[in-house]
């Protein structure tokens, strides 16, 4: 975020679920950009003028990331170690002061503080959450560490200071085939009982991060990363092999039908057999959120996200559109 935009709400991440989509707003404080709080908002799925968005959740954490279950229940995770959920959960809230309060008639949240990095013995900075269900999550930190929720307990099963203390940017796959990717090339893979690194397949591509993974239904994944060159993996855990190299930034990935969909950072392009091709240039794209038969697009600029209360920060492309 800018020093210069201060007070110009930013929106992280969006979800789809039951008939609303839900999205996680930071609040930017002056002079403290990195600890300002997190906040969740719905809007009915179908789109009316003058539509404003209700609150569902206020905190005073610094929530970074926004996931949904396949349950449509709601999870959210901040840069000072906690986790909060609508699930039904048995958990012990904080001792540090930290609140999650639902606003309205929205579902009751519960929170609790991850244990201590074993890296450092500091809180972790949760940069990516996702799982196969209530009882399967998955937390990423900025240092490489991942947390695992099993619907009885939250440990940390990967230390990340074994693999250099990369950020953790995303996870994906299927229970007991779950695959988690991140900066410095790093890709890792949990078979259920334990996790592994995994060489990427090539010749190095630069300073690489890998940005986004989707499963296909033969239960092959699809990788993309950026580097020296936009990169795709294809392939399972046993056996990765390139797809392809492209001269397109490839930052983030989402699928839209049997579509494969990326945020390029100049625009939006598609995966067209094995070729990637650019599909829109007129706006730019930072980041991308799945939805049900769209995808939203996130821009990078803060001055452009002034629109909240017009919806201008979601710019949805569903079969129709794209």
């Amino acid at each position: 975020m800018s020093d210069t935009n201060d007070d110009v709400p930013e929106i992280l991440q969006a979800v789809e679920v039951g008939g609303a989509v839900y999205f996680l707003r930071v609040d930017p404080e002056e002079g403290d950009d990195a600890g300002a709080p997190g906040h969740v908002f719905k809007l009915k799925n179908t789109r009316k003028d003058g539509e404003v968005p209700v609150q569902v959740l206020a905190s005073n954490d610094t929530l970074r990331t926004l996931w949904a279950s396949p349950s449509g229940a709601l999870w959210v995770a901040s840069a000072d170690g906690s986790v909060g959920t609508t699930a039904k959960v048995a958990w012990q809230a904080p001792a540090d002061g930290t609140e999650y309060r639902a606003i309205g008639r929205a579902p009751k949240w519960s929170v609790t503080a991850l244990p201590p990095s074993d890296s450092d013995r500091l809180p972790p900075n949760v940069t990516a959450l996702w799982g196969t269900g209530d009882d399967d999550v998955y937390a990423g930190t900025d240092i490489g560490d991942i947390y695992r929720w099993d619907g009885r307990s939250w440990t940390q099963a990967q230390r990340g200071a074994d693999l250099g203390e990369p950020t953790i940017r995303a996870f994906g796959g299927a229970a007991g085939d779950v695959f988690a990717l991140g900066t410095d090339s790093t890709l890792l893979h949990f078979d259920g009982q334990s996790w592994r690194k995994l060489t990427p397949p090539g010749k190095r591509n630069g300073s690489e991060t890998f940005t986004g993974l989707v499963r296909r239904p033969d239960g092959e994944v699809l990788i993309a990363g950026a580097g020296d060159k936009g990169r795709l993996l294809v392939g399972t855990a046993a056996a990765l092999t390139e797809l392809g190299r492209y001269p397109i930034e490839l930052i983030d990935m989402a699928p839209l039908g049997d579509r494969i969909l990326f945020a390029t950072g100049n625009g939006v392009a598609e995966l067209v057999g094995r070729k990637v091709k650019m599909i829109r240039e007129t706006f730019e794209t930072a980041t991308m959120s799945a939805g049900t038969g769209r995808v939203f697009f996130f821009e990078p600029a803060p001055e452009l996200w002034r629109g909240l209360l017009d919806r201008d920060q979601f710019r949805g492309v569903d079969t129709r559109d794209a």
